[in-house]
This record gives structure tokens, sequence and C-alpha cells, in this order.
């Protein structure tokens, strides 16, 4: 029967020396330790891996860790990756400090399923091996290990062992298949080059999926690049999938652009961060809290570097409790959405916390409020069930988020986002724009820009009755947004609820009434007749509003309102500026015979250099006359 290549990934934990190796070597037939010291040629997978064939046909990978600070690095290194852990206590030793610590471990991490094996059986009486499984049994009590098989082998004598395979099989098949949904992400946990192949890459997939040919990035540094090929344990593939340890072949990457820290991604899915929001979770082991700005080493991933805690609603997490913060790494790394971590104390190196990743980039509140609505929104995903709760939360808490941006901080393809998104659409949770760009609203949002808009619209049609409404700047002003295209389409949403009208080019509420025409077009027939007799001595704002015993407001309406006619201009120091006066103007400098000067036209109008010299340059702005010295000359009309 030839084996199929299953995505489940089995990592081993426990004191030194109690037998992971050999149980290892046991089941699969491979002695990491041999593996570790020969450095197998050809793209293998990391050391400390092998391949396990299962009685069911499967191949699943096997992971195992021999020592306590190999142990930190690459049981965090495979956190997302490892689909269950074999937690090994020998039945001489029993449980040690270091097994107590590997299982809080794990705990930190998600593992949620597993195997306690007892090794060394061989070595004690039935009265011992009891003792030691109570101790198990004990150790495992409120742990996602209580009530899971307690496995007694002997690695060395084999005893055990084929009921062991078949409780790993059993466990493989009842358990959930990983999904391989989102943008592909793996952490690289090494790097080397082969003679006539080029840069390999090996780690476990934690999300999506890579196929031959398929454009890559480096991260952090964003560097591109390509898959040549692929392999799995050893056999090429043409595409491998979350869950699997897998050797990558890139094109376009010299070895010397890679190190173990990096992440191989989907192209353009995933961004370089130095502000992580998090959930963490302090060990209840640990004697002491965890403090704000406290300088940690933070383990995630293949990374391995320096890190401080921003605690944003309190100033300590003690043992045993969890909070919402976030880390600021001293240099920028890449993650994907939901990755666990491990906090250890930066001198003495000791485990103290750990947790999930609720957004790989984050950003630092600038104000107590933003701390707040933060905080309320951390919480918030940290309850989230799922991609479609995350999303809710995240666009309740931005209020407006792009499509880029949306796939960028969850991690997901953009098939699944769509889904998601037409299901929130469909229940009113949000609304779609397209620019150049998708843009999705969420309803509170909207909601709120709905209430600005209405509140201005209403205060605009109260001071200026006269106008059909706003402009489209002036709602893009009026909502905060220099996007005149997403206003736009904001605005076919209102219009589309029907408490918007659009006239002409202008914006109004649906129950916007005219104001008294009667009152307002007599003004303006008054002013009209005081600027005729007026004719080139022209009135000011002020001694036009003074003689006509208005209003400001009334005159700034009725200004306004002639002014979008084409009936009135303001000139020079605010003089008003009939059209019917403009127009016999242009008739008189039509009729000069020679040059046109400043004291030639005062004549010809019987007005004065105050109210000429402002009316000329007026029409030099508008191109009816060019000044050239202390003369004009007459442009032909264009209109």
């Amino acid at each position: 029967m030839t084996n199929r290549e299953y995505p489940f990934v089995l990592g081993t934990a426990g004191h030194i020396d109690h037998g992971k190796t050999a149980i290892v070597r046991a089941l699969s037939g491979v002695d990491c330790d041999r593996l570790m010291e020969e450095k197998k040629r050809g793209m293998t997978i990391e050391l400390g891996f092998a391949p396990l064939d299962l009685p069911s046909g499967n191949t699943i990978s096997i992971i195992d860790v021999p020592g306590h600070e190999k142990f930190i690095r690459q049981m965090v290194a495979g956190a997302a990756g490892i689909d269950a852990v074999m937690l090994v206590i020998a039945a001489d030793d029993g449980v040690m400090p270091q097994t107590r610590e590997h299982l809080e471990i794990l705990t930190l991490l998600g593992i949620q399923n597993g195997i306690a094996v007892i090794n060394k059986i061989d070595l004690v009486d039935e009265e011992m091996l009891e003792l030691a499984k109570d101790e198990i049994y004990s150790l495992t009590a409120g742990t996602f290990l209580e009530g899971k098989p307690l496995m007694p082998v002997s690695a060395l004598t084999g005893k055990g062992i084929p009921e062991l395979m078949s409780e790993i099989d059993e466990m493989v098949l009842s358990a959930k298949q990983r999904e391989r949904n989102g943008a592909f992400f793996m952490p690289v946990d090494r790097a080397f080059h082969i003679s006539g192949f080029g840069t390999v890459l090996t780690g476990t997939a934690m999300k999506g999926s890579v196929s031959e040919g398929d454009d890559v990035q480096i991260m952090p540094s964003g560097l591109a690049s390509k898959v040549r090929s692929l392999q799995v344990h050893g056999e090429n593939v043409e595409a491998a999938y979350a869950g699997q340890r897998i050797a990558i072949n890139i094109s376009g990457t010299s070895l010397d652009k890679v190190k173990r820290g990096d992440a191989l991604t989907a192209a353009d899915c995933y961004l370089a961060s130095d502000c992580i929001d998090v959930l963490v979770t302090v060990l209840s082991s640990f004697s002491e809290p965890v403090e704000h700005w406290q300088r940690l080493r933070l383990h995630v991933g293949t990374t391995d570097t320096i890190a401080r805690i921003s605690l944003l609603d309190r100033e300590r997490i003690l043992p045993g409790e969890s909070a919402p913060a976030q880390l600021l790494p001293e240099e920028e790394i890449t993650l994907s959405h939901d990755a666990h971590f491990i906090l250890r104390t930066y001198s003495p190196l000791r485990t103290i916390a750990g947790g999930r990743v609720l957004l790989p980039a984050g950003e630092r509140p600038k104000s107590k409020k933003a701390k707040t609505s933060l905080t309320e929104f951390l919480n918030k995903i940290t309850e989230s069930k799922n991609e479609k709760d995350s999303l809710a939360a995240l666009l309740d808490y931005k209020g407006i988020l792009k499509g880029k941006e949306a796939l960028l901080l969850l991690g997901t393809d953009k098939s699944r986002l769509d889904g998601i998104v037409s299901s929130l659409e469909a229940k009113g949770r949000l609304a779609t724009i397209k620019t150049g760009e998708m843009i999705y609203i969420s309803s509170e949002k909207l909601s709120f820009l709905k209430a600005v808009l209405g509140s201005e619209l209403k205060k605009f049609h109260g001071e200026h009755p006269e106008r059909k409404g706003m402009e489209i700047e002036e709602v893009s002003k009026c909502i905060m947004s220099g996007d005149v295209r997403f206003v736009k389409e904001l605005l076919r949403i209102f219009l589309r609820d029907q408490w918007l009208v659009l006239e002409g080019d202008r914006y109004r509420l649906f129950e916007f009434e005219p104001f008294d025409e009667a009152k307002f077009f007599s003004e303006v027939s008054k002013l009209k007749e005081l600027l005729t007799a007026a004719g080139y001595s022209m009135p000011s704002v002020e001694e036009a509003r003074s003689s006509l015993g208005i209003s400001e407001k009334a005159m700034t309406r009725i200004i306004t309102y002639m002014r979008e006619r084409k009936d009135l201009s303001i000139v020079g120091e605010g003089y008003l500026f009939f059209s019917a006066i403009e127009e016999d103007l242009r008739k008189k400098l039509a009729e000069i015979d020679g040059e046109i000067t400043l004291a030639g036209v005062r004549d010809i109008t019987n007005s004065s250099r105050k109210y000429i010299l402002p009316l000329l340059e007026y029409f030099d702005s508008k191109g009816v006359t060019r000044r050239v010295g202390d003369k004009r000359l007459l442009l032909k009309r264009k209109d």
C-alpha cells in the first residue's frame, strides 16, 4: 500500500533523557540524532523531523525536540503547524520541572490535542508504574491533555509501541483536518544552498497552500521570488498545504538574503510591523507580574527577538491573568493572524507568559480615548470565533477599511474575504464602496456619517435657503474626506435611501422646503435697482446693505444667488459690480478709438479713479483687457 502524505504534525515534549528520541525511532524507524549529525544531503526537511507511516495508510510528520532550549525555539517555530503533541514522561523519574514547563508552553501556544506517553516501563514494577500514572493524571488535570489517552511503553523493548501507533492513527483520523484557506505563510527555520538548484527554504506551512511557479515574498524584507520546486519528506510535489513540512526551492534569491526568523509568504499578502496587537496570558506558576513596558524576549514563528510590552488598560498583568496588549519588537517582523507566541524574561531566560496575535500590524494609540477604543476592540476580537466575527470587530473599530488592508490584517484570501463581506452586507453590518479599490464601511460609521451630513445640510439650508444645496466639495469638507470619488459613491448610498436628493450638481435634504421667495426676490430687485442707479459709482457690500436695510445674512444670500446667476461680481475692496453695468463698460471700451487709459475710461463713464482702477484690473483678470505699461488693449471677446 502506498501511503498518502497527510497534513498533520505531531510534536514531542518532555524532560531531557525521558526517551523522546527513542520513541520517535521506535515509531518511525528514523534516528533523529543520526539526522542531526549527518545533515542529510539534498532538500531535506528540518533536522529533527521525520515521516511517520500510520496503519491507515497516511503519512504524517513527527518532530523530535531533544533539548530544553531547542524545545522552546522549535516548538514555538512550529506552533501554528503542530496539530498534536506527545508528552513523554519516564516511569522511573516521573514528572519533572521541565515536564511542567513544557506543558505550560504547549498550553500557551494553543495546542489542544495530544497523548501522554509514559516511557521506560521496563525499568519499574507495577506499583511504581501506577504511582507514575497518578502523578501524570494530576499534572494534566485542567489542561488540554485531561481525559486524553495515557500510553505506557518501552521504547527499548518495543512494548506498547504498536498500541501507541494505533492511538496516534485514531487521533489523526478523528482530528479536524487543518483548513487550507488563507494566503500562504511559512516561517523559515532553515535556509541552505544546493549546487545547481539554488536557495532552499524549509519550514512548516501555517496557512494556505503553495504551488510550483507561485510568486512569493521573503518577509519582512519584502524580497520578491518565485517557487521553482517543492518537496514534502523528500518527495517532489506540485503543491503543498498548511500542516505540511515543506522544502521550497526558490529562484532569484541568494542565501545571504534569507535568515531564520524570516517568513516565506504569498506575494503582497503580509506586512512587516514593529507593533503587534496581542492577547497575553501570564503563567500562574510565575511568581511575579508582567509590568508595562517590560523588556522581554519574544519567540514567535521562527523569530527570536527582543520586544517591549505595552499594556493598554493596566500597569501589570498578574500571574494567571490575561490582558490585551501591544508588543513592540526592536526590529520589524512579519506574523500571521492568530499566531501564538512565548514571552521569556530577558535575563535570566525563563518562560513567563505567552498568547496569540490578534492583529499582526497594529498602531500605537495617540490618546486616552484611542487607547480605550483599542482595548475594547481587542477584547472583542479575542472572543471572535471565526473570520466573519474578526472582520466585523475590525470594521466596527476602524469604521472604514480598505479591502487590501482587510486582507493583510486578517491573513485571508480574496475569495474568502468576498464571501464574508457579502454575508455581513446582507445582514446590514456593512456597506461596500468601489472607487479604484474596494472600501468597506461599518453600519455604525455609515450612520455616523449620515448624521453628520444631515446635521450640516440642515444648518446649510437654514443659512442658505436660496441655494439648491451643497456642491460635492462642500459635502467632502463636512465629512472630512479629501477623496471625492469615495464621497460620490458614499452619497449614492444615501441617495438610494431617499433622505438625500441630488438636483443638478447640488445635494439637499429630501424634506428641504424653499424659503420666502417673494421677500427674497423683492430684495434682489431692490439691489438691482440700487446698483443700476449707482452706475459706475459702485457701492460696497456694507453700503448696499445699509441702504436696503437688510441683515448681513440676507445680504450674503442675495449676493450668493446673484453671483451664481452671473448677475453680480465683487471687485476691488468689496464693490458690487452689476452685470448690466459690466456690459455697458464693455461697449464703451469697444467704442474707444485709440489707446485705453485710466483717465480716458474715467471721462467716458463720468466716474472716478476710485472705481475705474479696480474695474480695469477686474477686466484684466477676466481677459477682457491686457495692460501694457500705463495703457490697455481690448482683447477679442470670447463669449
